[in-house]
C-alpha cells in the first residue's frame, strides 16, 4: 500500500452500514500517525461492525474509508492486512494444536508484505513474542494458554504482520484488574514504539492510561471526540452510558 506523506494513518469519510437498520450512520473520523485513539459506546452502538468496515471484513454502504492517504474502501481483509493494518479478535481464536511459536510464524509468513520463507519470519516473530510478554511461553501449545495468555498471543500475532495500523477489538475484556494493568503496560509500549492504535474497550480506565484521544458512538452515530477526559465526562456520553437504549447492534 502506498504511504502518502502528511496523510493520516486512517480516515474515515461519512461511513454507513446498514443491516435492515442502521448500525454505523455517516461516521468521520481521522487518526494521525502514531497516534492511540480509543472508541467507546455501549453495546449495540455499532463498534465492532465500525471494525469490521476499518479491517475490511465489511464494505461500508456508502462513505470511503483511507489508510495512509490510499482509499482502501473495496480492498479485501488480506490486502489489507498486507498493507499495515493489523488487528486482535475480541475472543481469540488461536490454532490450538500449534505452539505459541508457530502460532505467530503464520502470522509472520503469510500476513506480512514481504513474501518471506519460514525463515525469514524467524526474527519477526521473535521480536513480536518478546513485545507482548509471550517470550517464555514460545514453546508452549496454544490449546493451554490461559485467557490472558491467549490475549498476549493476539497481539503477538498482530505485530508479527508489521502493522502500522493496529485495531485491538475488546482485548482487556474478561481479564482481572491486575491482568488489564499488565496488558495495558504492553500496550503503552507498543503505542511508544509509533504503531497507530485504534482500541475498541468498554474497561474506559484501560483505554484512558493510552490513548490520546476517544471517539464515542452510540446507536452507530458519533457523538463525541476528542480529550478522554473531556469526552468520557461529557453529558451526552455519560447519558448514554447511563442507560439510554440503543437501536444498532
Amino acid at each position: 500500500m502506498t504511504t502518502t506523506a502528511g496523510a493520516p494513518a486512517l480516515e474515515l469519510r461519512e461511513v454507513d452500514k446498514s443491516f435492515g437498520v442502521k448500525v454505523v450512520n455517516e461516521v468521520s473520523f481521522s487518526v494521525d500517525r502514531g497516534q492511540a485513539v480509543g472508541i467507546v459506546g455501549p453495546n449495540g452502538a455499532g463498534k465492532t461492525t465500525l471494525f469490521n468496515l476499518i479491517a475490511g471484513d465489511l464494505s461500508p454502504d456508502t462513505g470511503t474509508i483511507h489508510i495512509d492517504g490510499t482509499d482502501v474502501t473495496r480492498h479485501s481483509p488480506r490486502r489489507r492486512c498486507r498493507g499495515g493494518v493489523g488487528r486482535t479478535s475480541q475472543i481469540p481464536r488461536p490454532f490450538e494444536g500449534m505452539t505459541v511459536f508457530e502460532n505467530v510464524l503464520v502470522a509472520g509468513t503469510y500476513g506480512s508484505s514481504d513474501q518471506r520463507s519460514e525463515a525469514a519470519a524467524v526474527d519477526v516473530v521473535h521480536d513480536s513474542l518478546r513485545r507482548a510478554a509471550m517470550l517464555d511461553l514460545a514453546n508452549q501449545p496454544a490449546g493451554s494458554l490461559t485467557l490472558l495468555q491467549r490475549k498476549r498471543l493476539e497481539l503477538a500475532r498482530a505485530l508479527a504482520t508489521e502493522p502500522s495500523l493496529l485495531l485491538l477489538d475488546e482485548i482487556a475484556g474478561g481479564l482481572t484488574d491486575a491482568e488489564v494493568r499488565d496488558l495495558v503496560e504492553t500496550i503503552a509500549a507498543v503505542s511508544a514504539d509509533g504503531v497507530t492504535i485504534v482500541w475498541i474497550e468498554h474497561i474506559v480506565h484501560a483505554l484512558m492510561a493510552v490513548v490520546d484521544t476517544i471517539v464515542a458512538i452510540s446507536a452507530g452515530t458519533k457523538i463525541a471526540e476528542g480529550n478522554p477526559d473531556a469526552v468520557m465526562n461529557s453529558t451526552e456520553v455519560q447519558e448514554v452510558y447511563l442507560g439510554v437504549v440503543e437501536v444498532a447492534s
